[in-house]
């Protein structure tokens, strides 16, 4: 009995070679597409494997499933973050937002795609570049050859977008030498009205976006919020996501069960060990008492040939 019960609590044969290389071998790698991690796939059943002590070749199986399972659930996800991503994307979209801001829908095709697909990088660019805007429109209003000598201190973001972030061009230009580069006139306000001209064309979208950042914002906000709603309401969709949670819950299930068994077996063997240990040195204890009861009782081979 004891050694039927260790050889149950001592079987691992999940963690195999054969187990473990499943996927590197085909057997999974089928499930999975582009992008998927099959490494990162075995390390979420290795995981299952451990949190739930699974011991048994049924037990690995239903790790197996669930991790894919939850694989399932992940890709879904990505899709429908895949799915929303496309819908902000279309011009029907870009289309909407124009005529929520009642902006012109002529110019719909220009909308830059960073206001759609949340980068926030372009975001934090465009902030930038309508604070260069309105430290350009005070410089041109307060011009003063002292404010100009302090640009970089007082305008920060002004200096930033005409000199950049290069400490080697503060080296060999100064901030009046690069404005050279908007407008061939001599006369610095003039030149500062030059750079003003060209980034209402070049910067609009972005100065446009920051100068109404809250307004834009919140019409971006509802269109993906709109987007959300009808994936909700997808039968399909739905459908998908409530075999996905059933089967998991289910798979956790049966995981629990086999765990709480394969902790029975381990106790059980436990004491089994524990009792035959205890049976030893209760039967090694009583010899040793014995012979140090009736020493007189023990003759050596010399004591016999005496007695003869």
């Amino acid at each position: 009995m004891t050694s039927s019960l260790n050889a149950a609590a001592s079987n691992h044969s999940p963690q195999s070679k054969s187990a473990k290389n499943a996927l590197k071998s085909g057997v999974y790698s089928n499930q999975l597409m582009d992008g998927e991690d099959p490494q990162l796939l075995q390390e979420t059943i290795d995981a299952l494997v451990k949190d739930f002590h699974v011991t048994t070749m049924y037990g690995y199986q239903m790790a197996q499933e669930l991790a894919q399972a939850m694989l399932k659930m992940t890709r879904s996800e990505r899709w429908q973050s895949n799915m929303i991503s496309a819908h902000m994307a279309k011009h029907k979209t870009r289309f909407e937002f124009a005529t929520h801001l009642d902006l012109s829908v002529l110019g719909v095709s220009k909308l830059p795609d960073w206001y759609f697909d949340d980068c926030q990088k372009s975001r934090a660019r465009a902030r930038k570049v309508r604070q260069a805007f309105v430290e350009l429109e005070h410089l041109i209003h307060n011009h003063s050859a002292a404010l100009m000598q302090q640009i970089k201190a007082a305008l920060p973001d002004l200096w930033w977008y005409v000199m950049g972030t290069s400490e080697a061009t503060e080296k060999v230009y100064t901030f009046s030498d690069r404005l050279s580069k908007y407008s061939n006139l001599s006369e610095p306000v003039m030149r500062l009205k030059s750079l003003k001209e060209h980034m209402l064309e070049k910067e609009y979208y972005e100065i446009a976006w920051a100068q109404s950042e809250a307004r834009y914002e919140a019409v971006l906000l509802g269109l993906r919020a709109q987007a959300h709603m009808d994936l909700a309401v997808n039968p399909n969709l739905q459908r998908s996501d409530a075999l996905l949670h059933r089967k998991k819950t289910e798979l956790i299930a049966q995981l629990r069960q086999i765990s709480s068994e394969s902790q029975t077996v381990l106790i059980a063997a436990s004491q089994s060990q524990d009792d035959v240990a205890q049976v030893i040195s209760y039967k090694q204890s009583g010899q040793e008492t014995a012979v140090d009861q009736y020493p007189e009782e023990t003759v050596s081979a010399a004591d016999t040939s005496t007695a003869k």
